[in-house]
């Protein structure tokens, strides 16, 4: 094979690798789902009051994580920013809460920012939390 050949043939396969990579992430940014589509239970935000209530308030007033002050920092984001937010807390223990736990908080703050519940709990997972978008409420 000539040097010419060989150039052309790894030149076609770097991009056939790189277009199936876009597509991937494509794909996986089309499947996000957005938190208007109900992403929490009632049940999963009302745990998440109770443990802002006893791991949050004290530090942390509720009006920087509702209303106009929340949606313009969160609105268009994915829920992921949030969470590695929420999980650098409480700040004497950063990430010392269950994964499951600092859902729940994401989840209550879904609630009081007027997103509805939905019939499935938010998982405490990477994966999970990284599906969601933060868009404006229909």
């Amino acid at each position: 094979m000539t040097t010419t050949r060989l150039f052309v043939a790894a030149s076609t396969a770097l991009a056939l690798a790189g277009a199936a990579a876009f597509s991937s992430v494509d794909a996986r940014a089309a499947q996000a789902k957005a938190a208007s589509e109900g992403v929490y239970t009632k049940a999963q935000a009302e745990r998440g009051l109770t443990l802002y209530d006893t791991s949050c308030a004290s530090c942390h007033e509720l009006s920087k994580f509702k209303g106009t002050e929340f949606a313009n920092t969160w609105t268009d984001k994915p829920l992921t920013d949030l969470h590695v937010a929420v999980v650098s807390m409480p700040m004497d223990a950063p990430g010392s809460m269950k994964p499951q736990e600092y859902a729940d908080i994401l989840a209550y703050f879904l609630s009081i920012n007027g997103y509805p519940a939905g019939p499935a709990e938010l998982e405490g997972t990477d994966a999970a939390i990284k599906a969601i978008k933060l868009d404006v409420k229909k």
